[in-house]
């Protein structure tokens, strides 16, 4: 033991002075106590002076600061269940307990060999047990009558502690929230729930020290009792949605503000992952939307029987590029044709053959026609009508020609072709004009004996 000072009331004095310096420090919770402990031991010459915190949520203490002269176990970070030995007794109980021979106590855990004598005093501000401050000696009755002055000691320190610890607790609050508020943007980010899981799971392995984590979908939570694991179940609304499995090399990562923001994380993960999952289920349901539009603009597009484009669509689209080709002052062509004595042909085969030679009769026609911007129609009954945008006369005609010989050959019926053109103009209403020459020429053409093409005179 280092000997005490001449005198020791001035020994205590100026201990007394010390601390009280110390405690009017602006210091963090874990400094401030080991300066204390280290004055304590300095100006006393006590062998182990040790300030513990009391963790209720663990029902546990934990060393704080720890100053030696003496080997011992007792580390910072060093900690036992509420009444276990002395300083646990003292701690459950917050009544302070002073032994001058430890032989004499069963409840003594030795910590330091050859210790004879322990005091151990509790910390309290308002009442509040904040800590507890614990004295050794391997002398029989080394602290006999210092009762008072540690407990002295203790009201000194009990204020500052309080506000070491609330200043921790904001910051430790300040801290969460900002993890709070990073784990969403990262989950967040996730394009599906997989990923969302990985993002979340990485950015808890870079803020803690941990040996493993994993995040895992489940609808129920296996028990868990390992020292150094924890599984915390991520809950939306009343039920299980997953489990934050969590494993590290010391109880400690587990306690107090980190077991806080491991049971925040796991709620921030549950919705989360609610709201990647409807975010899947939205774009399933967009996608089957999208789809139904799809099939219904077909529908309302298309011609059932041959799937060419129905006559709105034609209408539609001869609007369009006769506003189009009045800008550029280009070409437009129409080839309307007719099946030949195609009623004859369902009277004589019925209507399913009629059916099945329109639809021949589409196929061969779309063999002819390849450009992107031209337009084949079922324009009414066995009528069909060609949309040929940029294209004159001549070229009309010579793809009507072609038409013609493709369905005679392949179909076993013929067709009549009226061909109309126009250099456009700016007047919309010719367009309809147009369509009314190429019926002019499809009449001629079943009027001169049908199966073949013939012109309108215009333009």
């Amino acid at each position: 033991m280092t000997p005490l000072l001449d005198d020791p009331r001035t020994a205590q004095l100026e201990m007394l002075n010390e601390v009280a310096r110390i405690a009017t420090l602006d210091l963090e919770l874990q400094p401030m106590l080991q300066r204390i402990t280290d004055a304590l031991a300095s100006r006393l010459g006590w062998e182990l002076v040790a300030l513990v915190t009391i963790d209720t949520a663990r029902d546990a203490f934990r060393c704080e600061a720890v100053t030696a002269s003496v080997e011992t176990s007792v580390h910072i970070g060093y900690g036992r269940s509420l009444g276990s030995g002395i300083v646990g007794l003292v701690a459950a109980t917050g009544e302070p307990e002073l032994i001058d021979d430890v032989s004499t106590r069963e409840d003594y855990i030795e910590t330091a060999p050859g210790v004879r004598s322990e005091l151990c005093v509790p910390v309290k501000h308002h009442g509040k047990l904040v800590a507890v401050l614990n004295v050794e000696s391997k002398q029989l009755a080394a602290f006999y009558g210092q009762l008072p002055v540690l407990t002295f000691v203790a009201d000194q320190i009990a204020g500052a502690i309080a506000s070491a610890q609330r200043y921790e607790e904001l910051q430790q609050r300040v801290r969460l929230m900002e993890m709070m508020s990073e784990v969403s943007r990262t989950a967040l980010e996730g394009s599906d729930v997989s990923e969302l899981l990985q993002r979340v799971e990485s950015y808890i392995a870079d803020h803690f020290p941990l040996r493993s984590v994993s995040i895992e979908r489940c609808s129920d939570i296996p028990p868990s009792s390992s020292e150094t694991g924890l599984v915390v179940p991520i809950r939306f609304h009343d039920s299980i949605v997953g489990a934050l499995k969590l494993e590290a090399d010391s109880a400690e990562v587990f306690s107090g503000a980190n077991a806080v923001a491991f049971h925040a994380f796991a709620n921030q993960i549950a919705g989360a992952i609610r709201l990647a999952e409807m975010a899947a289920q939205l774009e399933e349901k967009t996608r089957a939307l999208e789809a139904a539009n799809s099939h219904l603009e077909v529908i309302s597009t298309h011609d059932g029987l041959t799937g060419l484009a129905n006559r709105r669509h034609f209408d539609e689209t001869l609007q369009l590029e006769w506003r189009r080709a009045a800008r550029n002052g280009s070409a437009l062509s129409i080839l309307l044709m007719d099946i030949d004595r195609f009623k004859n042909f369902n009277d004589a085969h019925g209507h399913q053959a009629g059916d099945e030679v329109l639809r021949s009769v589409s196929r061969a026609l779309l063999t002819c026609v390849h450009r992107a911007a031209d337009l084949v129609a079922r324009y009414g009954g066995e009528e069909l009508v060609v949309l040929l945008p940029d294209t004159g006369a001549h070229q009309a005609l010579a793809i009507a020609a072609q038409v013609r010989e493709k369905i005679s050959a392949d179909c076993g019926v013929t067709v009549s072709v009226g061909v109309a053109t126009a250099i456009v103009t700016r007047d919309d209403s010719a367009a309809g004009e147009l369509v009314r020459r190429a019926d002019a020429a499809l009449y001629q053409a079943k009027k001169g004996g049908r199966n073949r093409v013939v012109a309108h005179p215009g333009e």
